[in-house]
């Protein structure tokens, strides 16, 4: 190996090192959750939210005023309330806010249901 060729050795391994530790600080968020606004009253946003790859996990959120998701799904802004979606409770009837409190309305009738993404905010 020539003279030259040593010298640079030692400095392409510091690029390719840094760019290695570059790469695994970078943000991982696994799987991102997805993140969808349905509703707005007012300042109020209605937000429905599934985490998770196998076993997903919905959830209705509330914001005050609109939120910035990263590309995660996360945001800093703190969810005025938010409820689980639990399909073992029955179908989907709709999504009342009361206050700071958000309230799942369950049905066993098909034809009174709507999928998770046709909630609208009811008081």
């Amino acid at each position: 190996m020539s003279r030259a060729a040593l010298r640079r050795a030692p400095f392409v391994a510091t690029v390719v090192g840094l760019a290695l530790i570059g790469a695994s600080c970078s943000p991982n968020c696994g799987v991102a959750d997805t993140v969808v606004v349905l509703d707005s009253r007012g300042a109020d946003l209605l937000v429905y939210r599934v985490s998770g790859s196998h076993e997903k996990v919905e959830i209705f959120e509330v914001y005050r005023g609109k939120p910035k998701f990263d590309a995660c799904g996360l945001t800093a802004t703190s969810a005025i309330a938010k409820e689980p979606y639990l399909r073992s409770e029955g179908l989907l009837k709709k999504v009342e806010i009361h206050g700071d409190r958000l309230e799942i309305i369950y049905t066993h009738n098909a034809s009174e249901s709507i999928k998770p993404e046709q909630a609208r905010l009811s008081r």
